[in-house]
């Protein structure tokens, strides 16, 4: 009797250490065909059953790309017993061909399983408001901004601004406040009802003389009706006359790090961070302007002349005023031709 017994025992246990759930689907693969992007969330749904011995558990589903957003079933599931993943999809500004996987993690036997959904996005077709979002008087405007990526800061660029007149009255713009380095016309300078119309924009970073990100506003008039334009322009040194001989004397700007991390804070809490920057050139390396993309960031440089060999010390401050994971950038503008810019991150969760 008490050998029936450690048999029974030993049998269960053997079966025991080789349960395994097993999940399997019965496609793998979904092809959405044409989808309209106006239509917004398409959705699939697929299913598996566990052909295994022992209970099935989801444990995540990861997906390629935010557009797509999974759900699942979260209880075990039985062998015998079926579940499913709900792949979703959202086609909002993303026309064109999409191919994205989502990876279906368990503990079954095989416990990585990759499902994919694919298809093709039509664009939806924008209405005005949607194309032209700025709105003056009756004059719809596609940005607010003018932008300028890349000046020379001896050179010259234009760049244009499509608008349109919804109003039912030829329209005149007024550019008021304009600095001496900008130029800015509409052409027509008259729009009529319901045409479209080009603002020009040429900056002469000559006569702007600054270096890095630089903004100015521009005020709009029209009729009775004022609205403000920003032109922004990243003025970069100008560094082609120089010769061979010239570049092998000029100064290089080098760092150890870019980044200082800090972990979670409350709001209101402040952080430093410290950067070093080196000269390893053969002339002194200038610190032309420094720019953070928060107000909430605050800098100080120890000098703006570094020697040949000699460094400087970068003091960040921060004033944690948001919430969230925060990326502050700090940007570093120098005469070193082959380091114009160095840009350096406060990185962190405010709580």
């Amino acid at each position: 009797m008490k050998k029936l017994v450690l048999l029974s025992v030993f049998n269960l246990v053997f079966i025991g250490a080789f349960a395994q759930a097993k999940i399997q689907f019965s496609e793998t693969k979904h092809d959405f065909g044409n989808i309209k992007e106006a239509n917004g969330h398409v959705s699939h749904v697929f299913a598996f059953k566990n052909t295994g011995n022992a209970p099935l558990v989801i444990q995540n589903v990861e997906t390629s790309c935010g557009c797509t957003s999974p759900e699942y079933t979260k209880e075990p599931v039985l062998p015998g017993k079926s579940g499913i993943v709900k792949a979703t999809f959202d086609p909002s500004g993303r026309p064109n061909f999409f191919d994205k996987n989502l990876t279906v993690i368990s503990n079954a036997e095989n416990n990585r399983v990759i499902l994919n959904i694919k298809g093709n996005v039509e664009a939806k077709v924008l209405t005005v408001e949607e194309q032209y979002p700025f709105l003056i008087d009756k004059v719809r405007f596609k940005k607010d901004i003018i932008e300028l990526y890349k000046v020379s800061s001896t050179g010259v660029r234009t760049e244009s601004l499509d608008v349109i007149n919804t109003g039912t009255t030829p329209a005149i713009l007024i550019f008021e406040n304009v600095p001496a380095h900008i130029t800015v016309k509409a052409e027509p300078i008259s729009i009529p009802a319901g045409a479209k119309g080009v603002i020009s924009c040429t900056y002469n970073a000559a006569k702007k003389k600054d270096f890095g990100l630089s903004t100015d506003k521009i005020t709009v008039k029209i009729k009775d009706t004022k609205g403000t334009l920003t032109v922004r322009a990243n003025i970069e040194e100008d560094f082609s006359a120089l010769t061979p001989a010239e570049l092998e004397k000029a100064p290089v700007a080098t760092t150890e790090k870019t980044n200082h991390q800090f972990d979670k804070i409350k709001k209101g809490s402040k952080i430093t961070g410290s950067f070093e920057i080196k000269n390893e050139g053969k002339s002194d390396l200038l610190i032309r302007k420094i720019t953070s993309d928060c107000d909430c960031v605050s800098s100080t440089i120890a000098t703006n002349i570094v020697k040949p060999g000699k460094s400087t010390t970068l003091t960040l401050k921060l004033t944690a005023n948001d919430l969230g994971e925060k990326f502050y950038g700090t940007t570093v503008v120098t005469n070193a031709p082959k380091q114009r810019q160095l840009v350096f991150y406060l990185i962190g969760t405010i709580e």
